[in-house]
């Protein structure tokens, strides 16, 4: 039997007060009362991301990929990112929350405030969209990608298109980057990534998304990847970067 949906609210109206009373809803990031009015992202607080310490500006986040990688090997042509993360910050647990708690939903809606990103315009409007890809065992794994739910929160909200995900693959399924010293992390990702097919590539410009930027290993090693395929450009954006 199929119940008109004016009906169906009215039978849920009261479960859900009842459900605000005894589990009131609080910010992810910060614990503050959120209330009962809609936030942009479910669960956090506007406030929270709108005044959540900056990234540094584009060319301190190169400045120091270039500490990390030789200059000769750095792929990359820029970086960008929205949020610091670090000793001190709270956006760590909207980062853990969507990579290991299912919360899928919340990646793409993070990913819609990269248009708040300083400098995003300046970014190729024609440029693909690329996804930092995960391993097929991840992501059976996890059961999606959080870098494809960011790009896709941000492409939705930019009109920017993002590539098809099977042209770039990560092949090789490496450890979590987290504990892994400088040096380390670079071999680890070393060859990680290939490109089914380079003719999607030939003389376009690129931009990677991720999550966040750490000593910038892995977003190079897939510029590489791409720069090797036919790419002529290759910048990169993130949610946050480890400072």
């Amino acid at each position: 039997m199929h119940l008109p949906g004016w009906l169906i609210r009215g039978l849920c109206a009261p479960l859900h007060d009842i459900a605000h009373v005894w589990f009131p809803p609080h910010c992810l990031l910060d614990g503050t009362y959120l209330g009962q009015h809609p936030t942009r992202v479910r669960g956090i607080s506007d406030e929270a991301l709108a005044f959540h310490r900056a990234a540094p500006p584009s060319t301190e986040i190169y400045a120091s990929i270039v500490r990390h990688i030789s200059a000769d090997d750095v792929a990359l042509s820029s970086a960008h990112a929205l949020w610091s993360v670090g000793r001190g910050t709270t956006i760590d647990a909207a980062i853990h929350a969507m990579k290991y708690a299912g919360r899928r939903n919340l990646a793409r809606e993070l990913g819609a405030w990269l248009e708040h990103l300083p400098g995003i315009d300046e970014l190729d409007p024609d440029a693909l969209v690329v996804p930092i890809p995960i391993h097929p065992a991840r992501h059976r794994e996890r059961g999606y990608n959080q870098a494809e739910e960011i790009a896709a929160g941000w492409c939705a909200s930019s009109n920017r298109k993002p590539l098809d995900r099977s042209i770039v693959r990560r092949h090789k399924n490496t450890s979590t980057q987290t504990a892994l010293h400088e040096q380390e992390r670079l071999i680890n990702v070393a060859s990680a990534f290939h490109v089914e097919s380079p003719s999607s590539l030939t003389g376009r410009r690129c931009i990677l998304v991720d999550d966040v930027i750490t000593t910038g290993a892995t977003v190079n090693a897939c510029a590489t990847a791409l720069l090797e395929a036919g790419a002529i450009r290759v910048d990169a954006v993130a949610l946050c970067v480890a400072v």
